[in-house]
């Protein structure tokens, strides 16, 4: 792609949707499967098989949240809805802090389940003056979620402004308070998901790498983007059970598997960062240290200068809507890195991430849908040769389906806990297996 012509591209992908609503390289690790050992050639991890074309939901998480009255009284035992109604639980657990053995808990003694609706099971009581509930199972209350009530576990802290509320600060934390409180269920049921998925792109955005990949590798992936994408804040990156992945490193660990190939990642995100940091550089966190990183042009010429990406993952979008980047920018930004890619490889095939929502009831939520929309129109001018991999319309959809936000969030504002990170990985998967490869199977 040639630089003439540049800024007037981006303009015209811009104006056509006017009006419309880090780390280190890496590279990945020896395949093996949740239970431990090594997978063979043509298999998944069980926790990125499509959930949408199985039967059995693996550890989807859960809050149990208990209805309270104007003073702050719990009014009924604290209730979990499930995204499918259940025809059978295997298995509810809460991964604590202080052991990496899962607390595990029982149907019929510690909860009970009415098709998608799981209800704790224990006794209300009063305690310094209000009505609690007490029972064996963890729980927040309606009004922990709007900052109305702490939130169990998480200081209060005057960071994340309430949008409906003025006043009021949501509870938000990058430890592990939150995740502490969720719970993972794995369960059989029969429902069908209505919502979207990525398409495939084997055969037109990705065909050259699927099929470097079928021929054993090796393929670079390059991973650029903000803090969604150093994997922020996987349970891993916050040292604590189930210790899943990164889903950078979920997606190059199963495609190595999948198709038996040597996968190597170099991830380069950086916490923090907008589209204009991945242009010009700056400061921003990767695994907890600030560190300052050059721009993409500068990166692959002064850090990486033999670096040759077969496929690169460019993850902006959140930073830049709730910081109110403006939609011209945001494209012109997403072009320059295009082109830096293109010049270092021109046979460098690019997926565009359009990125998860951040939590609606939060001032830093904007525009993000607007800006993967940009991207999708990117994606379909032809000499760009790249596609989009949308996880905020699947985002969005798991919330109208019933989701609670912070029961898909680590931070509570725009981060995915395990579970959303493992969506990440099961779309872009799809990206390049297609969905037949990447059915769900029976645990």
């Amino acid at each position: 792609m040639k630089r003439f012509g540049f800024f007037t591209v981006a303009a015209a992908i811009v104006l056509c949707v006017a009006g419309l609503p880090g780390g280190l390289a890496r590279c990945a690790p020896e395949p093996s499967d949740p239970e431990g050992g090594v997978r063979e050639e043509g298999t998944l991890d069980k926790v990125v098989e499509n959930f949408w074309q199985s039967d059995t939901m693996y550890d989807e998480t859960v809050l149990f949240i208990a209805e309270t009255d104007g003073e702050g009284n719990v009014l009924s035992a604290p209730q979990a809805k499930l995204l499918f109604p259940a025809e059978k639980i295997i298995e509810i657990k809460q991964y604590r802090t202080d052991s990496d053995d899962p607390v595990l808990f029982a149907e019929g003694e510690d909860f009970t389940c009415d098709a998608d609706t799981l209800t704790a099971v224990g006794t209300l009581r009063e305690d310094a003056g209000k009505m609690v509930f007490s029972g064996s199972v963890p729980y927040v209350t309606d009004k922990s979620l709007t900052g109305e009530m702490p939130f169990p576990g998480v200081p209060y802290s005057k960071t994340v402004s309430s949008k409906q509320t003025p006043g009021l600060y949501l509870p938000f934390t990058e430890g592990t308070g939150i995740v502490a409180m969720q719970c993972s269920v794995t369960y059989t049921h029969s429902g069908k998901w209505t919502g979207t998925a990525a398409p495939c792109y084997a055969d037109g955005a990705l065909k050259q790498t699927v099929e470097k990949l079928k021929a054993g590798g090796p393929v670079e992936l390059f991973v650029w983007g903000d803090s969604i994408s150093t994997g922020a804040n996987s349970s891993s990156v916050l040292n604590m059970a189930p210790r899943l992945k990164t889903w950078p490193e979920l997606l190059a660990d199963n495609l190595s598997s999948y198709f038996g190939a040597d996968v190597r990642l170099t991830n380069r995100a950086v916490g923090g960062w907008t589209s204009d940091n991945g242009v010009a550089g700056g400061s921003g966190y990767v695994d907890g240290k600030l560190i300052q990183q050059k721009g993409l042009s500068a990166l692959l010429r002064e850090e990486l200068p033999e670096y040759m990406p077969d496929v690169a993952l460019i993850g902006f979008g959140m930073n830049d809507a709730s910081g109110g980047l403006s939609a011209d920018r945001f494209v012109g930004n997403i072009l320059s890195m295009i082109t830096s890619l293109r010049e270092r490889n021109p046979a460098c095939e690019i997926i565009l991430i359009g990125t998860m929502l951040a939590n609606p009831l939060a001032v830093h939520s904007r525009n993000q849908e607007e800006l993967t929309q940009y991207l999708k129109n990117i994606a379909q001018i032809e000499t760009y040769h790249c596609c989009t991999v949308d996880i905020g319309s699947m985002h969005k959809a798991l919330l109208d389906a019933g989701k609670c936000y912070t029961e898909m969030s680590s931070n509570n504002v725009n981060h995915p806990n395990d579970f959303l990170a493992r969506i990440y990985a099961m779309n872009l998967l799809t990206a390049f297996i297609g969905a037949e490869g990447t059915a769900g199977a029976e645990i």
